[in-house]
């Protein structure tokens, strides 16, 4: 058996790029397995809406794409097996469009395993008034009681583990779709059955789950995102990341050969912060992780080894995915241009909500934002032009419990282009559409309280196979070499690159000192801050406190500030309360939180 398990992931969210994973395989046939993770945290209201218009649907059917890519290298043989859980709320009806693509192709003999399970919706209508669920349902951002959205619950998805999915494997599915399993599990499931481990080999299984953490996300570990995204060399030709997982749970992160974007100690320790709360509790169905013991260095270009995380057993409990119904919303945009043009977009913005108001309808909450000044975190950074701007886009959201209300709002925003300021432009779109509000309600359920299961169904063989290869699955999913014909150039456009190319100055900003990576949970936001060189760490644990950052963003209306400490990583990771609360922001999952504290200015910093 290899020393070492090689699982890369093509998919970060429902909506990134079809084509990678084919992509992927051109370049490296010989990955054990692929991952592709398609579900956020209201991924499943989407879904829920697309099966209550169509029965058979609840799946991201972006993933048959993928399928349909695939099919020359299954049909040549292919050993890489895929996990994903693209299946959302319907994984039989996602395996079984799957089959169908497959067996169109030529594909046959391919088991696909299917788990599902954690649609636990059922489960909390009906004993949400018990004992037990009275505590175990409430929200985990607000402590709000189910029974406060008890009758507008949408959906509700227990996040599984790797388990079931091991077992899946264990049946010879070359494809294993889920439905809400938790990200990192995808690539823990693929470790546990290549090496065996034990499902209480917490060490071993705490660092495959970091490592499927630091592939979950794409690109964002490959320079994606990154905070020196300026840098990334040939970002058109990004390439998706790899992990090499050894025996002992530690990993090498790396790329496809010849493809864009880097892996680098920096890149890696930026993902490795995204969205994870308390570093030494980073809480999966599977295991307890701390981080505070991680390492992350670089042995070659793009090939950064991580190891030293340290593991315990997992809570007693389930994280659930919830979503609920909360009335209606709606935002437009219109270009305002010339003097005064901030100014301008204001009073036009303030015109639209007066007018609704006028009419005698109630607005449950409004925000009028002027973009390019700013508004994303409006209050927070300092603006170089203090007085005004010559361009700007107004953004007018609004939120109310009547759709009437929210559809008055929807008429009023046109009529500006002709009644309001000179040079009001990029209207094209015309009325803002009115959508439903589904909100996210996280809450924990007992793991006895779920029960995940495990089938399979086979592709039929062409007519033309033998006897022989129509009842091996093995055979026909994991063994022959690759054709598939990549959509990427070799080199791609030529590289660019803009390290080195800026002054040294003596540091301002954080930024100097610092690169960051934010993202959200819930209607709380992670920033994660990592010092540039080593030597800036004491420095910046000294001075960046919980409550100098807590006093930075309080124009945010935030709750307040947590900092956790990774000395091993030359990092601090704040947890900033209450900062997503309002969803009608520009940014509601708070990823410019990050750029924006990297210009604190370092004025009182004793340097």
């Amino acid at each position: 058996m290899p020393d070492v398990v090689r699982i890369g992931n093509a998919q970060a969210f429902w909506g990134d790029r079809s084509e990678a994973a084919a992509e992927m395989l051109a370049r490296e046939p010989d990955l054990d397995y692929l991952t592709l993770d398609y579900l956020a945290e209201v991924s499943m209201s989407i879904l829920a809406t697309q099966r209550d218009r169509d029965p058979s649907a609840g799946y991201a059917r972006d993933f048959l794409d993928v399928i349909r890519s695939l099919t020359p290298y299954w049909a040549s043989g292919g050993r890489c097996r895929l996990i994903t859980n693209a299946g959302g709320l319907n994984p039989r009806g996602c395996a079984e469009a799957c089959r169908a693509e497959l067996e169109a192709a030529g594909c046959g003999g391919i088991t696909i395993g299917i788990v599902s399970g954690d649609d636990v919706l059922q489960t909390i209508r009906q004993s949400h008034n018990s004992p037990v669920a009275a505590s175990s349902f409430r929200d985990l951002d607000t402590d709000a009681p189910i029974a406060d959205v008890i009758g507008r619950l949408v959906t509700a998805n227990a996040y599984v583990g790797a388990a079931p999915v091991v077992d899946a494997l264990a049946e010879g599915a070359g494809i294993v779709i889920t439905g809400r399993t938790a990200d990192p599990s995808l690539a823990v499931a693929a470790c546990v059955h290549h090496f065996g481990w034990s499902d209480d080999d917490w060490q071993r299984l705490a660092g495959a789950t970091v490592a499927g953490h630091l592939i979950e996300c794409g690109t964002q570990v490959t320079g994606g995102i990154s905070t020196d995204w300026l840098d990334v060399p040939n970002a058109a030709a990004i390439g998706f990341p790899i992990v090499e997982v050894a025996d002992d749970g530690s990993c090498v992160v790396t790329k496809p050969r010849g493809t864009g974007g880097r892996v680098t100690e920096r890149t890696v320790k930026e993902q490795l912060l995204y969205e994870i709360g308390d570093p030494s509790r980073y809480l999966s169905p599977d295991v307890t992780v701390s981080f505070l013991s991680i390492d992350a260095s670089e042995m070659a270009e793009s090939r950064v080894r991580v190891s030293g995380a340290q593991g315990s057993p997992p809570p007693e409990t389930l994280k659930v995915s919830a979503t609920y119904r909360d009335g209606y919303r709606a935002s437009g945009t219109l270009t305002v241009v010339g003097r005064d043009a901030a100014l301008k977009a204001r009073r036009t913005g303030e015109i639209v909500l007066q007018r609704v108001s006028d009419a005698g309808y109630g607005l449950r909450d409004s925000l009028i934002e002027c973009l390019g000044t700013g508004a994303s975190v409006a209050g927070v950074v300092p603006q170089p032009v203090t007085g005004d701007v010559w361009e700007t886009v107004l953004r007018i959201g609004v939120e109310a419990d009547s759709r009437d209300a929210v559809e008055r709002f929807s008429r009023e925003l046109m009529p500006l282009v002709t009644a309001g300021p000179q040079a009001v432009c990029g209207y094209a779109d015309g009325r803002p559409r009115v959508q439903p509000v589904v909100r996210y309600w996280p809450c924990l359920i007992d793991r006895a309280m779920v029960t995940p299961a495990v089938s399979t169904l086979v592709t039929a063989a062409p007519v033309h196979s033998s006897a022989t290869d129509q009842n091996d699955p093995e055979k026909n999913s994991r063994t022959g070499p690759p054709a598939v014909a990549s959509t990427a150039g070799a080199t791609g456009p030529a590289e660019t690159s803009l390290e080195g190319s800026r002054v040294a100055d003596p540091p301002t900003t954080l930024y100097d000192l610092a690169h960051a990576r934010s993202g959200d949970k819930g209607i709380n936001a992670n920033v994660g801050i990592i010092a540039r060189e080593p030597k800036n760490y004491e420095c910046l644990k000294n001075w960046l406190t919980a409550d100098r950052v807590a006093a930075y963003f309080e124009p945010l209306g935030i709750d307040g500030v947590e900092r956790f400490e990774l000395p091993n990583l030359g990092a601090l990771n704040f947890i900033i309360r209450g900062a997503l609360r309002r969803r009608l922001r520009i940014d509601p999952q708070g990823k410019t939180l990050g750029q924006a504290l990297l210009e604190m200015p370092l004025d009182d910093m004793g340097r």
